[in-house]
């Protein structure tokens, strides 16, 4: 394919450790022109040293517009790449070529879209919540190991076309944005991911809003009723309070 523009948009907060090690790595990569980090209110040195190693950095307004989807969206609209690459700031072993295994279906013309997997077992989040949601109202989604990942790829048409969810619901929600969309999308195994995991408060946020993203596109998509998606729904409010 006949694609040679890349932008890599990087979410961060607090990523001062990290983040040095993820801009290097895609800076090696002579398809990416542009790398952005979108600082979402680090109180450490995250955008200074961004800012030192090239990288664009933009400021997400946390108070008007909190959370991780706010940030990729934000990301998007500031980028100018033709293909459009994702992934979290806290991968402690990023490397070129994990990067580089997002992008490339594109640029070899299988894919329009790529979610990236994991030599590991998918999170308690996805087991529990987002695949039993998907194989109910999306069985073709289903059969992703990983419908979590943040760490994507896609032509730019592909972010144009989705809903932005502001928080933890932005991965699915782009999965199926992108599926109703009929672009072609693939799952491709990167190998082990290196990163801290979440706490169990966070978790139970996270399952909430995943839960709802879902089933909001399903009463969208004709699938279920209103009423049914808060009776549903109202299962995920009790356990999160």
């Amino acid at each position: 394919m006949a694609i040679s523009n890349v932008s890599v948009v990087i979410p961060a907060r607090n990523e001062a450790r990290f983040i040095s090690r993820a801009i290097k790595a895609a800076k090696r990569l002579r398809e990416v022109k542009e790398v952005i980090v979108v600082d979402g209110g680090s109180i450490d040195k995250t955008p200074e040293i961004a800012r030192r190693l090239g990288a664009k950095v933009i400021y997400q307004s946390i108070l008007r517009y909190p959370g991780k989807g706010i940030a990729m969206r934000d990301g998007f609209y500031y980028s100018t790449g033709e293909i459009i690459t994702f992934f979290d700031a806290d991968i402690k072993n990023i490397s070129s070529d994990f990067i580089k295994g997002l992008y490339q279906p594109i640029l070899d013309g299988e894919a329009d879209f790529v979610k990236g997997s994991f030599g590991r077992k998918a999170g308690r989040v996805t087991e529990l919540v987002a695949k039993p949601l998907l194989r109910m109202f999306y069985p073709e989604l289903s059969k992703y190991s990983q419908p979590l990942s943040g760490e994507i790829a896609g032509l730019r048409k592909a972010f144009e076309i989705i809903e932005w969810e502001p928080g933890w619901g932005v991965d699915i929600g782009i999965l199926i944005d992108v599926y109703r969309a009929g672009l072609r999308i693939i799952e491709k195994d990167l190998g082990f991911k290196d990163h801290d995991m979440k706490p169990l408060e966070l978790l139970t946020e996270m399952a909430y809003e995943v839960a709802e993203t879902i089933l909001r596109r399903a009463v969208r998509d004709g699938k279920i009723t209103s009423e049914e998606m808060k009776t549903l729904l109202k299962q995920y409010s009790e356990i999160r309070e």
